[in-house]
């Protein structure tokens, strides 16, 4: 994993088998390989080992039976830890030796074969590693880093006022995603997360926290830089518009999480491949050119799409369409999304003067207007 050659490969496992039987707690282990992954952390991460597990036979006194224990460490988003335990046992039926979770809450591995084949990078681990490149963290791991804060929360709370856990709400956070109908109107829905079609999430957030036990309420919007990089078109103007609005309707808290590209300026494809330079001089391209142009047939092909406007005009021997405006057969990739910037700019400074709005700032010009940074 640390040879250069391969400094782009993800998803990494270690897997350590101790051979000699100990003589020790399941609990000790677990306590000594969570200080381990906190010491080496950082190590791991940049080697990015998601996974490692440890095979071990233990015993809890000398006389005790052995046991056959599998530990299991991983982290999908870099910052929370999941630790899970399972002893070996065997499926009567089958013969098939099976993962067996040890501890109340069951794990993500119970009753897969022992010599099951480690997973690859599935589609939601390519874009988590897609972000990370970009030194930033993937949308749809945010709900979780504010479960893991509330979680947080919670157990400072008890520690501090010696309380038993028996007060811990039932559920640390509850989201709601919201995206646009047809109609552009915020509709709720509940899916599989990076589903989405557009650059631009955004949730309703119930938080569950000591100061508010009962919940909440929050409006959380966010970039996908791993769509279009983030970029704003006119579905996320619309979508981060509606979220805005919606907060100042309910009178919660606004939170905008930016990681962008600014507003996006793309490519007409079906005029990338057609069209043609008219150079100052054939035979001296860096002297400059004069216009682009489509010949006769391509202006033909393209026109009944009404995605340029053209002159004709004679040069050189022949008749070509002077191209003076592309338009493009797709909406969104033009000025329109910088009338969209404008738009959610005049947003920004509504919600400011009616709602608390704080931003986390990857990079984004009308964050500016909230002054909470």
């Amino acid at each position: 994993m640390s040879n250069p050659n391969y400094h782009r490969s993800d998803c990494n496992h270690i897997f350590l088998n101790f051979m000699p039987c100990m003589v020790i707690h399941y609990l000790a282990v677990k306590e000594k390989v969570k200080q381990f992954i906190e010491r080496y952390s950082r190590r791991l991460w940049k080697l990015r080992v998601l996974q490692a597990e440890l095979k071990m036979v233990l015993r809890e006194t000398a006389d005790s039976p052995e046991q056959s224990f599998r530990f299991f460490v991983s982290t999908e988003n870099g910052y929370s830890i999941n630790t899970s335990i399972y002893t070996e046992t065997e499926d009567p039926s089958s013969g098939v030796r099976l993962l067996t979770s040890f501890e109340e809450v069951q794990g993500p591995m119970h009753g897969i074969a022992v010599d099951a084949p480690y997973l690859t990078r599935d589609f939601l681990q390519q874009k988590r590693c897609s972000a990370q490149l970009m030194e930033t963290t993937y949308v749809y791991d945010y709900p979780d880093m504010f479960r893991q804060a509330s979680k947080l929360q919670w157990e400072s709370y008890l520690r501090d006022h010696g309380l038993a856990k028996d007060v811990l709400p039932k559920e640390y956070i509850r989201t709601t995603e919201l995206v646009l109908d047809k109609h552009d109107n915020l509709t709720e829905i509940h899916r599989v997360p990076g589903q989405n079609d557009t650059g631009m999430i955004a949730w309703r957030i119930t938080l569950y926290v000591p100061e508010y036990p009962e919940g909440r309420d929050i409006m959380v919007i966010a970039n996908d830089i791993t769509f279009r990089t983030g970029t704003f078109g006119p579905k996320e103007d619309k979508l981060f518009m509606r979220a805005s609005e919606l907060s100042r309707a309910l009178k919660i808290p606004r939170i905008y999480l930016s990681v962008n590209s600014g507003a996006r300026i793309g490519l007409a494809e079906e005029i990338k491949a057609m069209f043609r330079v008219a150079w100052k001089d054939n035979r001296r391209p860096d002297q400059g050119f004069k216009y682009l142009y489509l010949t006769p047939a391509d202006y033909k092909t393209i026109s009944s799409k009404n995605t340029v406007q053209a002159e004709l005009v004679e040069d050189e021997g022949e008749s070509r369409y002077k191209l003076t405006t592309i338009i493009g057969e797709k909406d969104g990739i033009g000025v329109e999304n910088l009338q969209g910037s404008g738009m959610i700019a005049g947003e920004t400074s509504r919600a400011y003067d009616e709602v608390f709005t704080v931003s986390l700032v990857g990079g984004c010009f009308h964050i500016l207007l909230e002054r909470r940074v």
